[in-house]
């Protein structure tokens, strides 16, 4: 794909409104150009400022009364009645035309929730770390090689745990880009299955409970903790990427802290 056909499909790939591939072509791209990376920053700085309180203006109440002055105004009797009826609908079918109009041209800015389109971002990169080859940057199942390799990368220290008596062994990590920055990818398998756990720093400070969604057939859990955002991904089964969470999380393994929300998602 070349800069012509990703400037074609920015806004629908900002509005997660493509395929899995095309969104992977994208991703593929922008991630080797920098005109186009620049480009995908100033629109969604665009969608940001147009979602803002600032550009929502109230109808003013003397406004509103004209208009419904002019609109709902009593039929006067003889050959003035058709005038002022046909006026009345020429104004109405403006008013509508002008809200219609006002819709299709903000409504591709608005697109899904965040949630949705990070999620999006969080299926193109575990995609294209399977696609790419390039699952690790560092590959060890030993934590104490992984979790050292990340220092003087982020300015964080992301969670590291060896899980392997459970069944989930350190594959080993490696640097992605989401929300606009940096963040840590952590790799753990489950059998043949692959489970990429993103981890970065997150201004919802108070925790936020346990998420569990799927994605295109890939099974998401989320969550906050401690200022610390988590997101594992997978094509493991929902109970299984659970019991993975529920480790992630448990104290008694070196996690985040709370398990107890995990325990309820896996109830």
């Amino acid at each position: 794909m070349d800069c012509n056909e990703t400037r074609n499909w920015l806004h629908g790939y900002l509005d997660g409104e493509l395929d899995l591939p095309r969104t992977v072509e994208i991703e593929q791209h922008i991630e080797k150009c920098a005109t186009c990376t620049q480009a995908r920053d100033r629109h969604r700085a665009l969608q940001e400022l147009l979602r803002g309180a600032s550009l929502q203006y109230p109808c003013p109440d003397h406004l509103r009364s004209k208009i419904q002055t002019t609109v709902v105004r009593k039929p006067l009797s003889g050959a003035a009645r058709p005038d002022i009826r046909y006026r009345s609908l020429a104004i109405t079918a403006t008013l509508l035309l002008m809200v219609g109009g006002l819709w299709f041209a903000i409504r591709p800015v608005y697109g899904p929730s965040l949630n949705n389109r990070l999620a999006q971002d969080i299926v193109a990169s575990h995609v294209r770390s399977l696609l790419a080859d390039h699952l690790t940057d560092v590959a060890s199942t030993d934590r104490h090689t992984v979790k050292p390799w990340f220092a003087g990368k982020l300015d964080f220290a992301p969670t590291v745990l060896d899980l392997s008596s459970e069944g989930f062994p350190l594959v080993g990590g490696r640097l992605d880009y989401l929300e606009n920055r940096a963040v840590a990818a952590v790799i753990y398998k489950r059998r043949k299955h692959t489970i990429n756990l993103f981890i970065w720093p997150s201004e919802d400070v108070p925790a936020k409970a346990l998420q569990l969604t799927t994605a295109q057939g890939y099974q998401i859990a989320h969550w906050n903790e401690a200022g610390t955002a988590y997101w594992a991904i997978s094509d493991l089964n929902a109970n299984e990427l659970g019991q993975f969470v529920h480790l992630i999380r448990s104290p008694r393994h070196g996690g985040t802290g709370n398990d107890k929300s995990a325990d309820a998602a896996l109830d």
